[in-house]
């Protein structure tokens, strides 16, 4: 919140205006939208001859478009350095520091949701800032959640995806040990549904587990990564994260997505960036300074 105040006063714009400007979950929750649905995040555990690694494409609406940002925070009082893909004036929509720590997030409309929990801004704040990927973890069971949504959380040995809502907070793995993890928008673990969700599956005469339409994403995370998987690298992931799999508007590099980030969680981790969508933009490697 100083850091808001701070922002408030250096741009001339009223501090309801930049605290309003950090909560975009929020807003789709409160408006009850929940058509809305974008983004998709992968994540891969180290392995013998490779770091872990998490990954996204970030889709936001266009109007945000042209104006991608990255951030580098430095602390004054420890050698923790964090960076973050952003939009100017609003905190961090994703990031990782150089802890081999990171975050992604994916919104999951139909979970509950709290008007008095942290917002998912103040969270990824709240998780980049932490020192190991334990902390983390332990940072986001604690906390009171505002929106629900998916977070893939990065460490330098595993990369855990978590479904929180305002009551339960469920890991998602897509099979048993398995190497690798993904999301898209649809809950596949955690079942505490918002009552308005629940409305419109019982007049669509539909289950939980039907949904209210199909996520084509999804679907090519599920069939280019199978039990059979055995090697998963960084190509790999730019592959996924660049595919437009389906004949609908539904693919993962899609009209919405602002940028497409690579965490390398290693001991020297790397940012990866391809700043717009990620099927026509290459990407850069930009280093902690």
């Amino acid at each position: 919140m100083e850091e808001l105040r701070g922002i408030s006063e250096g741009s001339g714009i009223d501090l309801q205006t930049i605290f309003m400007h950090q909560l975009g979950d929020e807003y789709w929750f409160n408006t009850e939208d929940i058509m809305a649905h974008h983004c998709s995040s992968f994540g891969i555990n180290k392995s013998s001859n490779q770091p872990s690694m998490a990954a996204q494409n970030m889709d936001i609406p266009t109007y945000y478009h042209g104006y991608q940002t990255v951030m580098q925070i430095s602390d004054s009082e420890s050698d923790m350095k964090m960076m973050f893909l952003t939009i100017p004036g609003h905190l961090g929509i994703t990031g990782m520091n150089n802890k081999s720590v990171s975050i992604n997030c994916n919104t999951l409309m139909q979970l509950d949701y709290g008007k008095t929990g942290l917002p998912v801004t103040f969270i990824v704040r709240g998780v980049v800032g932490k020192s190991t990927q334990e902390e983390a973890l332990e940072f986001l069971n604690s906390i009171q959640h505002a929106s629900g949504q998916n977070y893939i959380i990065g460490g330098p040995d595993v990369v855990k995806s978590m479904e929180c809502s305002a009551n339960k907070v469920v890991e998602f793995r897509p099979f048993e040990n398995s190497m690798f993890t993904y999301h898209t928008n649809h809950p596949l673990r955690n079942d505490d549904y918002n009552s308005t969700y629940l409305k419109m599956l019982k007049e669509a005469n539909k289950s939980a587990e039907e949904g209210l339409y199909q996520c084509e994403r999804i679907i090519s995370f599920e069939e280019r990564f199978t039990e059979d998987t055995d090697k998963v690298g960084i190509d790999e992931i730019k592959n996924v994260l660049s595919s437009r799999d389906s004949d609908t508007q539904d693919v993962i590099s899609n009209d919405w997505t602002y940028a497409s980030v690579i965490y390398e969680l290693s001991e020297s981790p790397k940012f990866i960036i391809a700043p717009g969508k990620p099927h026509e933009k290459e990407y850069i490697e930009i280093e902690f300074k």
